[in-house]
């Protein structure tokens, strides 16, 4: 079992816990989305939906400021260079999950006209409801593969080979992603016909936001791979 605990000191083993916080705030980012996404596309409840857009990005705000505090441990000389940029580049690739979740969450409270055209889809055909849950399954698949990417992050610290087959989960969460984000297209399209030709537009670009976020995830977790592969050479 190897791992970077065991060869840093004591600005590492500080580095390491200040990048697992970072890991952890960036998921709770994420769980907000899903909750916003719950509240806004579900339950049609806007003042909810914007409460939680407040609090993702209270979330977003304490996620960067832990990714500045693990730069600064950086480059004060925590770990060799051989790892140094590696480490940097994740917590670059962290960040940019917490970022993409947050723009999603905006974007989509911008359009507050479309719980408006889910209610009035819904009156016109109940399966739309269905269409709607089908969102929720997809932000709470989002989430377990930001949470599998906080577990692989964490795992770093504890045992290389365990980081790495959990990083692998993470690809493997994003592909099923990928997968139902196209059923959730062909079911957008089967029900275009009870929403306006806007409310379509913008539920589109919705659904794109969701694959943006799985996606940053997997470039995180991508980077994982490739310091575990360097760490154990």
């Amino acid at each position: 079992m190897v791992a970077f605990a065991s060869v840093g000191g004591k600005k590492e083993r500080e580095a390491l816990e200040v990048l697992k916080q970072n890991a952890s705030s960036i998921a709770d980012v994420v769980k907000k989305f899903e909750d916003l996404i719950k509240a806004f596309f579900l339950e049609h409840d806007l003042e909810k939906a914007s409460r939680y857009g407040k609090e993702l990005s209270t979330l977003e705000t304490e996620a960067d400021n832990g990714r500045r505090k693990f730069m600064r441990i950086l480059h004060e000389g925590a770990f060799l260079p051989t790892f140094r940029g590696d480490l940097a580049r994740l917590a670059d690739r962290l960040d940019r999950i917490a970022d993409t979740t947050e723009g999603a969450a905006r974007a989509i409270l911008q359009r507050k006209k479309l719980t408006k055209a889910f209610l009035e889809a819904e009156r016109k055909n109940p399966k739309v409801k269905e269409f709607a849950s089908s969102l929720v399954k997809m932000a709470d698949l989002t989430t377990k593969t930001v949470l599998a990417l906080r577990d692989s992050v964490s795992m770093l610290t504890t045992d290389i080979d365990k980081a790495l087959k959990k990083s692998q989960s993470v690809n493997r969460l994003e592909h099923q992603i990928d997968e139902m984000e196209a059923w959730v297209f062909e079911e957008m399209y089967e029900h275009e016909r009870y929403f306006d030709p806007l409310s379509v537009v913008q539920l589109s670009d919705v659904l794109h936001r969701f694959e943006n976020i799985s996606d940053r995830a997997e470039d995180a977790s991508d980077l994982i791979e490739i310091i575990a592969y360097t760490f154990r050479a």
